[in-house]
């Protein structure tokens, strides 16, 4: 990059800095939670700290929306910040946050059950059919150890009979 246009950037990106101090302000310390999530994640994909993030950002929203509409001021960022209430809802949705990250795997993993389960019990009964229809020799028993397929003509004929 060449000096003039560095001489550019500079010229366009200081006032920009000077006029977004106060949200700067607000959101240093709202999202304090979300930095420590991106920190604390070592999964691929940061998940944790995007979960975290979108939670915290929407626990600051409202104000930094009384920040922009009704005094973009270094003063009113500080009483924001010296808060309490403000605090608690900052931290209180990256609490949430954190509550839907650590919860989402565990409810996943019942409903993926849940279904597989449901899926098993549909294709046993089929199978069933199948066996009633054809005869015995269309079964063959999955055995996971072994790896092929074995025909059993027994174990789905008892389970029809």
């Amino acid at each position: 990059m060449n000096k003039s246009r560095f001489f550019l950037y500079t010229l366009i990106a200081i006032p920009i800095a000077l006029m977004i101090i106060p949200t700067v302000i607000v959101l240093a310390v709202a999202l304090i939670p979300t930095g420590v999530a991106f920190l604390v994640e070592r999964s691929k994909g940061y998940y944790g700290g995007l979960t975290v993030g979108c939670m915290n950002l929407a626990g600051a929203s409202p104000y930094l929306f009384d920040l922009w509409f009704k005094g973009h001021t270094v003063d009113a960022a500080v009483g924001i910040i010296t808060n309490v209430f403000a605090w608690m809802m900052f931290y209180g949705a990256a609490m949430f946050g954190w509550a839907i990250y650590s919860t989402t795997p565990s409810l996943v993993s019942t409903f993926m059950t849940m279904t597989s389960g449901r899926r098993i019990t549909a294709l046993r009964a089929q199978q069933r059919e199948l066996v009633q229809k054809w005869g015995p020799d269309v079964e063959s028993v999955y055995e996971p150890e072994g790896g092929k397929p074995q025909a059993d003509p027994t174990s789905m004929a008892s389970m029809a009979g």
